[in-house]
């Protein structure tokens, strides 16, 4: 600390060092132009990932494993023949677009009629297109294989709309689905909430400022300084090489708040003397920069690249950030804000807080105590009943038009969730006839599969079903077999792949789904030279998202372990170190009941959020032991409870504006178009009011109960 105090001394009087190194700051940021906003797949899956070698295997031999549903409705009434025609046109002018390796509809097995004749189509029909809508169409489409789907996705999903749907007349309605579309709109909408939830966010907090400080100087001051160092902390996306995506869209929103709040109490300057103010100032907000640090850290324990970015980014970013305000802003600060005397006024909130501070005897003390006792064990009891799921179609909103079009398809025409199981010769020589009549038991014994009490797979389809076709036309058009023998059957003739469809479902939901189905084929296939297993985009996913709900929560048991570690040894009191972390659980406690009363489930984005707060809410807590800690020498002449209140009157100002920050910069949230970032939202912005109730009113409570009065 003195080396910092001489380090202001000399840079607070030489006006030509700040401006040099704002300099530096500002060409260090330049790789902020380098940020792009894209979804890499490769940097979801999970290190050791199980799924993602049978994903890359099942490619290898079958070619790209994401298909599209288009569903086209008819008006009532339609011909057949009509029907089939549109079809045709469709997919002839879906094969100019280069994204679609294929396409499949009825219309492929009309030429089957003349060789197998009716009964075998109908039998065909039924396994891939039967609907309940007597007018539905279902036409299947399978994406090209590309070294970046997320990106071409959205290309081949316009260019579909710009070049297939003109030609089809307007009175067919039109709905396209997918997991791949589902994925794509999700990240869409959160490329356009990147966009203005940052500015929106900005402006919010600077208004609040405006009617916190009151002084231009004040407010231009701090927001300048604001705006300093987010420059080279969003300047780590380019640096990294790490794109915005759903998830680090939250980074630059946790900059602003985190940043935010470190200037306010810097520009909130209530003493003349330099000493005094830096003494009073840095050691807090080191402690709760240092808090938030770790808890954006544990994130980078995580397997998965994306958490690890998100980690990365928030945990080196605050570094950055802080070194720019402490370096730049507190010298700018010591040369030219003088001590704000509009924060030392006493109004309501200092009135209605000494009160209770005055009347905060040991029986109140024990009543409030064992409230937040009961609201802790109410929170703790509730926690491992709290839902951990995800559902991916439930992160858009249900007047979303892609979610509307899943959601009519899956009521018309069943199940559009297609499952690939990868079927393995395992002694190495080519599948024979025995096999592919156990593959065809296996196919009928799919069937049976119940789910809930209820048979839950709409069609089975496998190279058994094809075997008939094929065999008649590898004499009249072996171009033809051997393209449609592709499809289910590797050149090597050793692997083969059987294709359900189930209802869409959340994560836990559909792995049930694929698990049940998992253990009848086993069961069928019994002790056969054949193996099964779940391949390809689906099953990736699941994998995925249940790896980093289970990351999050081991990330915030080490953050909070380390954050206890912190508020020990850098307030050197053991016992009141213990007392702020107990004060701290409380509002990860409140959030549990929370999102137990809201049904709101432990997903993608509010796995997340628990590491995120839990070193944000420790912000006010540090400022006010810091301050409480100063006066303990004072306990010979008032009682802990007066010591509290004369702690907390000068810095509740402070602590009350950076609460109500930090609840505005998380309520921007709420206006996203995601849900789970809605969630995000409400949950955060309840953590960031628990957090101050806490520290205010149940934590005085905690000291006044194990710190006794040592006045005569």
């Amino acid at each position: 600390m003195k080396f910092y105090l001489k380090y202001i001394a000399f840079a607070s009087k030489r006006p030509w060092l700040l401006i040099l190194l704002t300099v530096i700051v500002i060409i260090s940021g330049l790789p902020i132009s380098k940020i792009k906003i894209a979804n890499r797949p490769e940097d979801w899956y999970p290190e050791n990932s199980r799924q993602l070698p049978d994903k890359n295997a099942f490619e290898k031999y079958f070619g790209n494993d994401e298909v599209m549903v288009l569903y086209l409705t008819f008006p009532k009434g339609s011909s057949d023949e009509y029907k089939l025609d549109q079809l045709y046109n469709a997919g002839e002018n879906i094969h100019k677009i280069y994204g679609f390796d294929q396409t499949f509809s009825r219309v492929n097995l009309t030429s089957a009629k003349g060789l197998m004749g009716d009964e075998y189509v109908k039998k065909m029909e039924d396994i891939y297109f039967k609907s309940t809508n007597p007018d539905g169409e279902a036409m299947f489409l399978r994406v090209r294989s590309n070294k970046d789907p997320d990106a071409n996705r959205p290309l081949i999903l316009d260019s579909l709309k710009k070049l297939v749907y003109p030609n089809i007349p307007v009175t067919i309605k039109k709905d396209i689905t997918g997991a791949g579309v589902i994925f794509t709109e999700i990240n869409e909408l959160s490329t356009q909430d990147s966009k203005w939830l940052f500015t929106s966010c900005y402006v919010l907090i600077f208004l609040l400022l405006w009617w916190r400080l009151r002084k231009a100087k004040y407010l231009l001051l701090c927001s300048a300084l604001v705006l300093l160092a987010i420059w080279p902390a969003m300047s780590l996306f380019g640096w990294f090489n790490v794109p915005i995506n759903m998830i680090t869209l939250i980074v630059p929103l946790l900059f602003i708040i985190n940043f935010f709040s470190f200037a306010l109490h810097l520009v909130t300057k209530q003493s003349a003397d330099v000493d005094k103010y830096v003494n009073k100032k840095i050691p807090p907000i080191l402690t709760s920069a240092l808090t938030n640090i770790i808890g954006f850290g544990s994130l980078m324990l995580s397997n998965i690249k994306v958490i690890y970015q998100f980690g990365l980014l928030t945990s080196i970013g605050i570094i950055i950030g802080l070194l720019v305000l402490f370096l730049i802003g507190t010298p700018i600060i010591v040369r030219t804000i003088e001590v704000n005397r509009n924060i030392e006024k006493l109004d309501w909130m200092n009135k209605m807080l000494d009160g209770y501070y005055k009347k905060l005897s040991k029986s109140l003390a024990w009543v409030v105590m064992i409230i937040m006792l009961l609201w802790m064990g109410a929170g703790i009891f509730i926690f491992p009943q709290i839902t951990v799921d995800t559902d991916t179609v439930g992160f858009i909103k249900p007047d979303n038009k892609i979610r509307m079009s899943k959601d009519y398809i899956e009521k018309n025409f069943g199940s559009v969730n297609i499952i690939d199981f990868m079927v393995d010769k395992e002694n190495g020589q080519p599948f024979t006839n025995e096999d592919w009549k156990t593959i065809a038991k296996v196919r009928k014994q799919l069937y049976t599969s119940t789910w809930k009490g209820k048979t839950y797979i709409k069609s089975v389809a496998a190279y058994d079903v094809w075997k008939p076709l094929l065999s008649e036309l590898k004499y009249s058009s072996p171009k033809d077999a051997d393209n449609i023998s592709a499809g289910f059957l590797s050149k090597d003739k050793m692997h083969s792949r059987i294709t359900i469809q189930i209802p869409s479902g959340s994560v836990k939901e559909m792995e049930e789904m694929i698990n049940i189905a998992q253990l009848k084929i086993d069961e069928t296939i019994g002790k056969a030279p054949i193996s099964a297993r779940a391949v390809g985009y689906l099953p990736a996913y699941i994998e995925q998202m249940n790896v980093i709900v289970d990351e999050m929560l081991e990330s915030l048991f080490v953050a909070v372990i380390l954050i206890l570690l912190v508020m020990s040894v850098f307030v050197r009191d053991l016992k009141l170190g213990l007392l702020a972390t107990f004060a701290t659980i409380f509002p990860l406690c409140a959030v549990a009941l929370l999102m137990k009363m809201l049904d709101i489930p432990f997903d993608i984005a509010t796995s997340v959020i628990f590491s995120v707060v839990v070193g944000m809410i420790a912000d006010d807590v540090l400022h006010v032991i810091w301050s409480f800690k100063n006066n303990l020498h004072l306990r010979k002449n008032y009682s802990i409870n007066i010591l509290f209140a004369d702690s907390v009157r000068i810095i509740v100002h402070p602590c009350t504006a950076t609460t109500i920050m930090f609840a505005i910069g998380f309520a921007v949230l709420l206006s996203s178009n995601i849900v789970f970032i809605i969630d995000f939202g409400i949950l955060s912005t309840s953590a960031i009011i628990f957090a101050w109730v806490s520290d205010f009113i149940f934590f005085p409570a905690l000291l006044r109960l194990f710190y006794f009065d040592k006045k005569k």
